[in-house]
């Protein structure tokens, strides 16, 4: 079903290598025990286990530093854990340095350290990403593999408290250094120490509220749905009700035609998700209910959904093939064809593109091939590409329609048209003396006739 598309687009960053592990699902109790998500915003699970395992003078600097969260300090908190970091009880220092870091940082520079701001409350989710090689590293700002190394000892401990601590520090800092990583190796270990930690942490009972919900997003990648659903409520049960765990639930609903729970969790997600004008994800929820409305042979109905989601985001992909599968359906594919091809001019922008232009455009001709997973909606996407191509007067963007154009061609089995429209691809990339964000000589080797 394309909904399960849908949602494993919405969980990249989840989409993690490693072993294929099994763990009884989650439940409230265990999600109390390891502390709700609004308590260990200011780190008070941390400071509980602590105050009964650690040295005295850890004890004191993570109480002072919790109250400085409390207060909306994150920097200053920093700052007093780093003049114990070398003291008696350093490994739970260690610890709660990761985990304020990972709660806290506002904004993570070139992958390599991450930036806390007093008076700042990051989202839970969603953090700044800077790579500007202008961006300097300023006093206080906290290396991320300093912060992983450092939670190597305690995790290792014989002190099974402070090692269930660390483990998950560990994996709060790997989900995000995965997510902004210095580079593609980084990030391939810090999404492999990610679910190896969220695997341990979800057999042993020991998932936070935050944890949960990310090891959720694996099972729905590794598993299915179903498999997601019980982690997603101890997450929203321990107080993680972020919209994204709305949306989800949605989504599971939908994919076992529990339509009415579908059509009802998506209005909510909207409506969650308006209020913090988040408009990319307020078209998925449309999206959603255009489904629904489709699976209950409404047409008019989800027509009219994925028009709100293209309002909301206009490079909607899944929304654009939907809408142009009803149309097809209703009228012909040359109909179908011709509402695509009006549609592109959202994804390809306007004006003469630059390298950071040809690269959004890139992404966003990439979503449709992504998404055009049927052969109807591939043929559709394929001729709405190189429809009056001849027209567009900037030759990266004829470029970029050709290559995707040719994407589809071979989907669609039709090799030789993939071979020559990589081959005017590439020419047209020549032409604007700008390199492709493509490896078109790849292609073209791949289908290259023989």
């Amino acid at each position: 079903m394309r909904a399960t598309l849908l949602l494993l687009a919405l969980v990249t960053g989840l989409s993690l290598p490693g072993c294929k592990r099994t763990v009884p699902p989650g439940n409230r109790q265990s999600a109390v025990a390891m502390g709700d998500w609004y308590s260990w915003r200011d780190l008070t699970p941390l400071v509980e286990v602590a105050q009964t395992q650690a040295p005295e003078p850890a004890v004191r600097a993570i109480e002072e530093a919790s109250k400085l969260i409390r207060d909306g300090k994150a920097a200053s908190a920093d700052r007093r854990l780093a003049k114990a970091a070398s003291g008696a009880g350093r490994q739970w220092v260690a610890v709660a340095r990761a985990d304020l870091a990972a709660l806290h940082f506002s904004m993570c520079i070139r992958g390599v350290a991450w930036r806390l701001v007093d008076g700042e409350e990051p989202s839970p989710t969603e953090r700044d990403m800077d790579f500007s090689a202008d961006t300097a590293i300023e006093p206080g700002d906290v290396s991320v593999l300093a912060l992983l190394t450092n939670l190597d000892e305690p995790i290792s401990d014989d002190n099974d408290s402070l090692a269930v601590q660390a483990r998950i520090a560990r994996a709060r800092v790997a989900a995000f250094s995965e997510r902004c990583a210095a580079n593609d190796e980084v990030a391939e270990m810090s999404g492999e120490t990610l679910e190896a930690d969220l695997a341990t942490l979800a057999a042993e009972g020991h998932l936070t509220p935050d944890l949960a919900y990310l090891w959720a997003g694996v099972q729905m990648n590794r598993f299915s749905g179903t498999a997601a659903r019980p982690f997603l409520l101890q997450a929203r049960d321990g107080g993680f009700d972020h919209p994204a765990v709305t949306f989800m639930l949605a989504v599971i609903a939908l994919e076992e035609e529990k339509f009415d729970d579908a059509d009802s969790l998506a209005t909510e997600a909207i409506e969650r998700y308006q209020s913090v004008e988040d408009g990319a994800n307020v078209g998925e929820g449309w999206f959603v209910r255009g489904e629904v409305a489709r699976a209950r042979d409404d047409d008019k109905a989800a027509k009219a959904h994925y028009a709100k989601a293209l309002a909301a985001n206009p490079v909607h992909a899944p929304s654009v093939l939907a809408t142009a599968t009803i149309i097809a359906e209703a009228s012909t594919p040359d109909d179908a064809v011709d509402y695509v091809h009006g549609r592109l001019k959202a994804f390809t922008l306007e004006g003469p593109l630059d390298a950071q232009g040809v690269r959004t455009v890139g992404m966003n001709l990439e979503s449709i091939v992504f998404m055009a997973t049927e052969p109807l909606s591939a043929q559709i996407s394929r001729d709405a590409m190189l429809t009056s191509i001849e027209r567009e007067p900037d030759p990266a963007r004829r470029g970029l329609r050709y290559f995707f154009a040719a994407t589809l061609d071979l989907r669609l089995g039709e090799y030789e048209l993939a071979h020559g429209h990589g081959v005017l691809a590439k020419d047209e990339f020549i032409e604007a003396d700008i390199p492709p964000p493509v490896d078109i000589e790849q292609f073209l080797a791949r289908v290259a006739p023989r």
